[in-house]
Parts: C-alpha cells; structure tokens; sequence
C-alpha cells in the first residue's frame, strides 16, 4: 500500500486570475476503490466518458445532453465518492498579475507559472503526510499529463529534493524518486482533483459569484492541508528577496549551486 497524490490544476495566463494546482492524497488501495465507483458513476445514462469539470459548469462536451437537475444530481453522486476515499486535498496558488511582477521576470522556467506551485505542492504533500498521516515511506505523485511545463519543472526536482533532504533529512526520505506525470482517462483520480481545482480557482478568481460553491460544501468529508499555499504580491516578493538574500550570502551550499548552473545550461543545449 503506497500513499499517492493525484494533481491536476486550473487556471493561467489571459484566462483566470490565479493559477491552481490542487493535489488529493490517500493510499493506493483505496484510490483503487475510488477508481471503480468513480467510472461506474460516469457509466450511469447519460453517460460520461471523461469528466471534466468546466463541460459540467457550461452544460457542454460530455455533459451536452444533460439538464441541470440531472448535473447536479451526478456532481452530487460522484462528491461522495470522493468524501468516501480521498484523505485530504492540498493546494498551492499563485496571482497571475503578482507573479509577472516578481517570480515572472526570472529565467525560465523559474518564471514558468506552473513551476513553483509544483514543487511547493510536492513539499507540502510530504510534510503533512509525515506529521499528520505518520506515513514514513516514499509516497507518489502523480500529475495531469503537461508536456512542456511539467517536464521542465521535472528536470530542477532532483536539486530541490537535495535541498529539502538537507534541510529536512528525516521528512526528506518520504520524497517520491520522481514525480510522474499521466493522463486523466487513464488516472481517474486526477478527474477528481479537476473538480476541486476548477471549483477553488473559480471561487477565488470571483469570490461574490459562488460558482458551484455548494460543490465544495457537499465535500466537507476531505480534510484540507496544512500545506495549502496562496501567493500574493508580497508572499512572492518576500520569497524572491529571501532566496537572493540567501545565494548572495553564501549560505546556500556551493554544490547547490552548480548543480543548479548545470541544470540551466544543460536547458539550453
């Protein structure tokens, strides 16, 4: 039995105000439970092949040829299922306008808007299972298939996890060897975390809108994280004062920081 995270996320650039990336964490046997109930609550009729959170809102793609009663109904039917195996969910997001202004104007990808929330969220996945699951083996995690921002986010994982493993080395052994990176049709898990993605991102783009705020209540069963992060203007000026303060001081470790030149010319090639 391995405890694995399922990350799908919402949002970005021209479309939204912030940027989401919403992980749900539980263990392998019971996401596999989960997994069953899940598609043969899609099978019901009208059937759905690949839920998608943003066709439920608009009545549109799988969800055409349904009535808003029906909708409602089926969001209903498959929150429970998550109440019933998802442990808790955790989030990491960031304002859009605010990240151009500081974490934007940095080199790729650092200035990729998916690249801190990914990392962050991976952190904070393995704190909270640490000290509030006891988990004290590798856990997994597995994101929504992104083939160019999630594979070069991938690439700097083996230098924060050093850099975690240092600064935290018992916590540091329950890191995943490498985040994975799959498809929803084929994790349905990751389904799941679409639904609390869009509903977060969209509630918080557009507080007084209340976008299927009901949706989010009818999940009281899932335990949010202490590790959910929101980064403003002044949380991501703070980071990037710190984090040069820090290079420029010499208390990151040198080996640190070649590895991290490497990273970045090995980029460019």
């Amino acid at each position: 039995m391995v405890a694995q995270v399922f990350v799908d996320d919402s949002g970005g650039k021209g479309h939204s105000r912030n940027f989401f990336l919403v992980g749900l964490v539980s263990t392998s046997e019971r996401w596999g439970r989960f997994s069953a109930e899940w598609r043969a609550c899609l099978d019901q009729r009208p059937s759905i092949q690949l839920f998608k959170m943003r066709d439920a809102a608009s009545l549109s793609g799988e969800f055409r040829h349904f009535s808003v009663e029906q909708r409602d109904a089926r969001l209903r039917e498959l929150a429970q299922i998550i109440n019933r195996h998802a442990e808790f969910v955790l989030w990491t997001a960031i304002d859009l306008d605010a990240h151009a202004q500081t974490w934007g104007e940095l080199p790729k990808p650092l200035s990729e808007v998916y690249f801190w929330p990914f990392h962050t969220l991976i952190m904070g996945a393995c704190f909270d299972l640490w000290e509030e699951c006891g988990w004290r083996e590798p856990f997994e995690v597995i994101f929504d298939e992104q083939l160019v921002f999630g594979e070069r986010a991938r690439q700097w994982y083996p230098l924060v996890q050093q850099i975690l493993r240092r600064s935290y080395p018992e916590e540091g052994k329950i890191l995943p060897p490498t985040p994975q990176f799959g498809k929803d049709d084929d994790h349905l898990p990751i389904q799941a975390a679409d639904l609390f993605a869009w509903c977060l991102r969209k509630n918080t783009d557009d507080p007084e809108a209340k976008s299927f705020e009901w949706l989010l209540e009818e999940l009281r069963d899932v335990s949010q994280s202490t590790y959910c992060n929101y980064y403003d203007l002044d949380r991501m000026s703070a980071v990037r004062a710190e984090s040069t303060r820090l290079i420029t001081s010499g208390e990151v470790p040198q080996d640190l920081i070649v590895e991290a030149r490497l990273i970045r010319r090995h980029r460019k090639k």
